[in-house]
């Protein structure tokens, strides 16, 4: 579209100063420093949502570290499907003492304070060192070891070996004379098994002072219940998870297997190793072989650091206020506007500028409020002017879309025609 073109737009009404023209000579602008009151009120949605964000987080921090507890397994309290707080529940209700260790310490310090104390262990994630768990194997002389791997085995009961996971797994009958076991029956769920090794004693043998109960039989000689008797100690593998789980323990004889040989004394040590029980081998960090100012010092230079860059980054006072010429005469924005129209091909968005003004003028010419919709205007135009049918007005208003700026040309001249024809009707 061309520059003539983009000026049938018309001049500016009589009385009316050109946009951006003020009559009184070039306008004062002033530019104030914003306050941290208009700020916040500014951002306040923001704010508000952020905090209901920070408060959701929070509760619900709260409330699954409160309710869930801990989320490992064979942790007594985990109630999710995996965890034993179902378990320990119930063992409280029968009176035995239960109580959490989450280190060696702990459990140590618990069973020297119980005169007739079990102590429940499991270490999936192996923390534990060979040493560690050598130490462990020493705290009490009644242990129960759930799943244990080959290194628990070699310090608690050296005579046991892993035999895989077991071929059966549905209604296992106990098979042994263990009393817990005879009272279970039969039990259900998956896990591993074990067998007596060549060196272990696989029934009674007096001279050799052990024991060994091997219960619920998987294969020829895989069994998920192993307990090993010795005079200092006694040990019971327990190799099906579903008898510890909240998920399985309802299952079969698996509550009965489960209670009645973790119930068997007073006190019960559950004890599940975790990170704090890792012992450091590696090398000194960096902290330890700093001396011991340099914290100090590095913490007031981050905080000279930000106080410097408070005080002088801050704006000292509003900004100096000066007389901005911003007057632009609306022929120039009007050219400029049309030469962009023009190099982009936009014919419909230039005859869409020109629609819009046509329709702003006869809203006022028709006495039409501002919010009049283009339909008022249409029928209001056609009741003026008989000679211009609705359709057309319409047309040339909303629908007619230019193919190139020849048909640009055209339509603009009909909006001027159609704007002169209401004009002499209106206000002859």
């Amino acid at each position: 579209m061309s520059a003539p073109a983009a000026q049938r737009v018309g001049p500016a009404p009589a009385g009316h100063p050109p946009v951006g023209h003020s009559p009184a000579g070039p306008s004062r602008a002033e530019a104030t420093t914003s306050t941290l009151r208009a700020a916040a009120k500014r951002w306040r949605f923001w704010l508000i949502l952020a905090a209901i964000a920070i408060v959701g987080l929070l509760v619900v921090a709260v409330a699954s570290g409160t309710v869930g507890g801990s989320g490992a397994p064979y942790s007594i309290t985990n109630a999710a499907p995996d965890g034993s707080k179902a378990l320990a529940e119930v063992l409280r209700q029968q009176g035995v003492d239960v109580v959490q260790a989450d280190t060696l310490d702990e459990a140590r310090d618990v069973v020297s304070a119980s005169p007739d104390v079990t102590l429940a262990f499991a270490d999936p994630d192996a923390f534990l060192s060979d040493a560690r768990l050598a130490d462990a194997a020493e705290i009490a002389d009644r242990v129960v070891l759930f799943l244990p791997g080959s290194n628990e085995l070699r310090a608690f009961a050296p005579g046991i070996a892993p035999a895989g996971p077991p071929e059966r797994t549905d209604g296992v009958e106990a098979g042994c004379s263990l009393p817990a076991a005879v009272r279970a029956g039969a039990i259900i769920g998956d896990g591993r098994t074990y067998r007596a090794s060549s060196s272990a004693v696989s029934s009674d043998d007096t001279r050799a002072g052990t024991t060994t109960d091997l219960c619920f039989r998987s294969s020829d000689d895989a069994y998920s219940v192993v307990r090993t008797e010795t005079a200092e100690r006694t040990v019971t593998i327990l190799g099906t998870a579903d008898v510890l789980s909240n998920e399985g323990i309802a299952g079969a004889g698996n509550a009965a297997l489960a209670l009645g040989i973790l119930g068997e004394n007073d006190t019960l040590v559950w004890y599940v190793p975790t990170a704090d029980d890792i012992e450091a081998d590696g090398p000194a960090d960096i902290a330890s072989l700093t001396p011991d100012w340099v914290t100090p010092v590095l913490l007031l230079a981050v905080f000279t650091f930000i106080a410097a860059a408070i005080w002088r980054g801050r704006r000292l006072g509003a900004l100096v206020v000066e007389n901005l010429p911003v007057t632009v005469r609306s022929r120039e924005t009007m050219e400029g506007r049309a030469r962009l129209y023009a190099r982009a091909g936009a014919h419909t968005h230039a005859l869409d500028s020109l629609r819009i003004g046509t329709i702003t003028r006869l809203s006022s010419v028709l006495g039409l409020p501002r919010n009049a919709s283009v339909d008022e205007v249409v029928a209001s135009a056609a009741a003026v002017v008989p000679d211009w049918p609705a359709a057309d007005i319409r047309s040339i208003l909303v629908a007619a879309t230019p193919s190139g700026e020849a048909e640009l040309i055209v339509l603009s001249d009909r909006l001027q025609l159609l704007e002169s024809a209401v004009t002499r009707a209106v206000r002859p």
